[in-house]
């Protein structure tokens, strides 16, 4: 695929530069349109807020990305996306909440120019209602918008039922997370930060203040899309337990994990196993795939913070693991976080001043020495703006999990209202 990508590339650089002009001009008049609309939505949210029922927020980023593909150092690509999401909670009853969350993108540039189908390529593919709308698609511009939030809540006592597409979190580390069987999400898609919800039914049932037990249905067109688990979770002292069961898709899950404490410092650890519900002659894993995952992070005085984790996956490569495709929409799984059987996981942050803060994060194949690094620079230039230089630097040989693809940096800014 990355082969192709870059061919479609090399043929087709040099063309003219005269409807990306045009096309400029568009996207100012675009710009325009979508911060006036979101200040009258936000001066009206703002009248007898404290009064309402009603919560209404979100925000307009603006992300430059410049690529540079391996091999083509020649041959830089760039485009520019608005990402606009726009938040309303309603309180109808004390007993009945319903949240609507939409998110809007307008993408121009040579990723939607020389990516085939690149709208297609930008559509979530892991809903089972289809909630998402592409309202503009040319040569050069793609603009969709998509409902990833849409679900009432009901509250009784200890019981609570939510249904509609919502975020389901089972995952206790931050960055890999093999208990989170419904919303698994990809560390390098960093612009998502509200990341993927599903289509499901919850039921959950608080056994105590910090205790609870759960089931959850995600809705499918087949039973091989479906998912079908509880989740019991408890305290212990200054720890976290949880206990997971049920079928993901085509594999029956067990899973616990744990998140505690010591001294200041936080530990979290992870594991699922999965076997597949039916075994044919061609099926691949007959035994099963465990993916584990352990971390610890702690945050100074000074407010320096490490923060340290390793991956498992018994299903993983030794060797050269083969490269991961960053240009895919396909659904991720708990049992595929890596290709490798191991990854190292390493990051560090400061804040420079109040208003500033550096991080480098890192992602080690120790078998194929591929390497993922990521250095980032955030400043806060009032309570809602903010600016960020982010760049994502891959390296590696052919066929290793982060080798021969190349370096990307963006340039975000960042209004909040």
């Amino acid at each position: 695929m990355a082969k192709d990508f870059l061919s479609s590339v090399l043929c087709i650089a040099n063309r003219s530069e005269g409807f990306r002009k045009q096309l400029m001009q568009r996207v100012m008049k675009v710009r325009l349109l979508i911060i006036t609309v979101l200040i009258s939505f936000n001066a009206f949210a703002q009248d007898d807020y404290s009064l309402s029922p009603v919560e209404f927020s979100g925000y307009v980023k603006d992300v430059q990305t410049v690529f540079v593909p391996y091999g083509m150092e020649e041959n830089w690509l760039s485009d520019n996306a608005i990402h606009n999401r726009l938040k309303l909670k309603y309180y109808y009853k004390d007993w009945l909440t319903f949240d609507i969350q939409a998110r809007n993108r307008f993408i121009y540039g040579d990723f939607v120019k020389f990516f085939p189908d690149y709208a297609k390529y930008a559509q979530s593919s892991n809903y089972f209602l289809d909630m998402d709308y592409v309202w503009l698609n040319d040569s050069s511009a793609v603009g969709l918008s998509e409902l990833d939030r849409l679900y009432f809540q009901l509250t009784k006592g200890d019981w609570e039922v939510t249904v509609g597409r919502q975020r389901i979190n089972w995952g206790m580390n931050l960055v890999w997370n093999p208990n989170d069987i419904f919303n698994t999400f990809s560390y390098f898609d960093f612009e998502y930060e509200e990341r993927p919800g599903t289509d499901a039914i919850r039921v959950k049932y608080y056994t105590s203040i910090t205790g609870s037990a759960e089931l959850v249905y995600k809705a499918g067109e087949e039973v091989d899309e479906m998912a079908f688990a509880g989740l019991y979770r408890f305290n212990a002292g200054s720890y976290d337990f949880q206990f997971l069961g049920g079928f993901m898709g085509k594999d029956l899950v067990l899973g616990t994990g744990y998140s505690g404490s010591i001294k200041g410092a936080a530990f979290r650890g992870e594991l699922t196993y999965f076997k597949p519900r039916q075994i044919y002659d061609y099926t691949i894993n007959k035994d099963g795939v465990v993916v584990s995952s352990v971390s610890a992070d702690y945050t100074f005085s000074n407010t320096l913070y490490l923060h340290a984790g390793i991956l498992y996956n018994s299903s993983g490569a030794s060797g050269k693991a083969g490269q991961i495709q960053l240009l895919s929409n396909q659904e991720l799984s708990p049992k595929m976080l890596s290709r490798g059987k191991f990854n190292l996981f390493a990051q560090t942050s400061f804040s420079i001043t109040p208003l500033i803060t550096a991080n480098l994060s890192s992602i080690i194949n120790p078998d194929d020495l591929s390497a993922f690094i990521s250095p980032s620079i955030t400043a806060s230039l009032s309570d809602n703006f903010s600016t960020s230089l982010f760049g994502q630097f891959f390296m590696g040989s052919a066929d290793t999990e982060y080798g021969h693809i190349g370096q990307i940096a963006y340039l975000r800014f960042k209004y909040s209202f």
